[in-house]
C-alpha cells in the first residue's frame, strides 16, 4: 500500500495495479490481459453490468483503467468521503467478479473495435508492432501485441477469461496506490476492511527473457497511402531497472533527455536547426520494464531528405557523443529538465500514483522511486558515454521506415 497524501484539493485518487499485463500472456491468447481490463466492468453478485462506472459518476467521480505489458491497473477519481465507496467496489471486483456469455459477446466487438481505432487505423501503430516483434522475437513477450491479435480476441472464451482471472487477481498480487486529501492511517483502515478480507492465492512466477530476437540486426518497413508524415526510427534492446545491465538505466534516463529529448536536444539542434534535414526529432526510454526496455530514436524527415541521408546524420550525432564525450553544462541541463518534469508530475492526482504503480509492478521499490532524483543527479558524463556505447550496437536493434506509397509524395 502507497499513500501520496496531499491536501491541495478535496479529491483523492485509487488506484489498484495487478502485476499482470499482456506480456504474462501465451501465444495464442493474445489480449486476454486487455480484455479481461473491459470484462472487469461488467457486474458482481451484488453490481449490475456496467453499474459500476455509473456509481462513481453519480458520486462526482471519474474512472478507468488501463493495460500495459507488466500491469493492469483501475483507477477512480472522487471526493475524499466517497472513498470507502470506491474501495468497497474495486475490492468487490477483485473477488466476485461475474463473467457472462450475455456480456462477453458484445463486449468482444467493443475489444475488437478499438484495436481498429487505435492500432488498424494508424500506420505508425500497425508498424510499431511489427517493431517489437522483430525486437524481442516472435511469441517472446514483449513481442505479442498488448491488444492481442483479431483472430486471438475472436477466439477467446469465457474459461480463458475465467482462468486468467483467477489466477492473476487476487490482493498479494496487487498494489494499492491512493493520492489526494487522505491519510494513511485513513486508508490503511479502509484497506483492511475490504482488501484485508479476501483470501491470498498462490501467484505463479513471471517469465520474462533476458535477451531479445536471435536475428538483429533488422529493418521493417511500412508503406502506407495514410502516412502524411515519413518516420525514420531505431530501436535498440537496452537494460531495464530489472533485467539486463541494469547499471546502465539512470545514465541511460539521462542520454535519452540531452539526446532527443527537447528542442534543445542533440539531434534537433542538430537536424532540425542547422542541417534543416528533419521537421523533429526525438529520443525515449522508458527503465521500468520487468524485462529487457528499449532505447528509441526517431526522426520525421523534411521532404526533400532520404531515409539513407536520415539514419546516418543520426549515426553521426551518435558517434559524435560516443567518441567526443558529453559536456558538464548539457549533462546539467538534461538533469535539471528531467527532475523538473518529475516535480511537475507530482501535481497531477494520475501521474503520482501512475509512477509508483509502473515502478511497484515491475520490481522496484518504493524506496527506489524515492531515490530517483537523487541517482538521476549523480549520473556522471562518462556513465552516459558508457551507456550510449553499451546500447548502441548493431546486433541489438531494429530500424524502421514508415513512408507514402511510393510516388505519392
Amino acid at each position: 500500500m502507497v499513500v501520496l497524501p496531499s491536501s491541495r484539493a478535496p479529491i483523492v485518487t485509487q488506484l489498484v495495479v495487478y502485476k499482470v499485463g499482456s506480456a504474462d500472456e501465451v501465444p495464442g491468447k493474445t489480449g486476454l490481459a486487455h480484455f479481461l481490463e473491459h470484462m472487469m466492468f461488467k457486474g458482481t453478485d451484488t453490481v449490475a453490468p456496467s453499474e459500476f462506472s455509473r456509481v462513481v459518476s453519480k458520486n462526482g467521480g471519474r474512472d478507468n483503467a488501463y493495460t500495459t505489458y507488466d500491469s493492469t491497473g483501475y483507477y477512480q477519481t472522487v471526493s475524499p468521503e466517497r472513498l470507502e465507496l470506491v474501495m468497497r467496489m474495486e475490492a468487490d471486483r477483485m473477488a466476485n467478479l461475474r463473467t457472462t456469455e450475455k456480456e462477453l459477446v458484445p463486449e468482444r466487438q467493443v475489444v475488437l473495435e478499438e484495436r481498429r481505432m487505435r492500432i488498424d487505423n494508424s500506420p505508425s501503430a500497425l508498424l510499431d508492432e511489427v517493431v517489437n516483434e522483430r525486437l524481442y522475437g516472435r511469441g517472446q513477450p514483449y513481442g505479442m501485441p498488448i491488444s492481442g491479435t483479431v483472430a486471438d480476441v475472436e477466439a477467446l472464451t469465457l474459461a480463458d477469461l475465467r482462468d486468467f482471472y483467477r489466477q492473476h487477481y487476487m490482493p498479494n498480487n496487487a498494489i494499492l496506490i491512493v493520492g489526494g486529501d487522505t491519510t494513511a492511517e485513513q486508508v490503511r483502515a479502509l484497506a483492511e476492511k475490504y482488501y484485508g478480507a479476501i483470501p491470498a492465492r498462490p501467484v505463479a512466477p513471471r517469465r520474462r527473457p533476458d535477451h531479445g530476437a536471435a536475428d538483429l540486426p533488422q529493418t521493417v518497413s511500412r508503406a502506407d497511402p495514410r502516412v502524411i508524415e515519413p518516420r525514420w526510427s531505431r530501436h535498440y534492446l537496452a537494460p531495464s531497472f530489472s533485467k539486463g545491465e541494469s547499471q546502465y538505466a539512470y545514465a541511460l534516463q539521462v542520454l535519452a533527455q540531452l539526446l532527443g529529448g527537447t528542442e534543445t536536444s542533440r539531434l534537433w539542434r542538430a537536424l532540425v536547426v542547422d542541417s534543416k534535414r528533419a521537421l523533429s526529432a526525438w529520443a525515449g526510454y522508458r527503465p521500468n520494464s520487468l524485462g529487457l526496455a528499449s532505447f528509441e530514436v526517431g526522426v520525421h524527415p523534411a521532404s526533400s531528405v532520404t531515409m539513407a541521408d536520415v539514419e546516418s546524420a543520426v549515426a553521426a550525432e551518435l558517434s559524435r557523443l560516443i567518441d567526443g564525450g558529453v559536456s558538464t553544462d548539457e549533462l546539467e541541463r538534461a538533469q535539471n529538465q528531467l527532475l523538473a518534469a518529475a516535480i511537475y508530475s507530482q501535481d497531477s492526482l494520475q501521474s503520482g500514483p501512475r509512477i509508483f504503480g509502473g515502478a511497484l509492478s515491475t520490481g522496484s521499490t518504493v524506496a527506489d522511486v524515492a531515490a530517483w532524483p537523487e541517482r538521476i543527479s549523480a549520473v556522471r558524463p562518462d556513465e552516459v558515454v558508457a551507456a550510449a556505447r553499451h546500447v548502441c550496437q548493431p546486433q541489438r536493434l531494429v530500424t524502421s521506415l514508415l513512408t507514402p506509397p511510393p510516388g505519392s509524395r
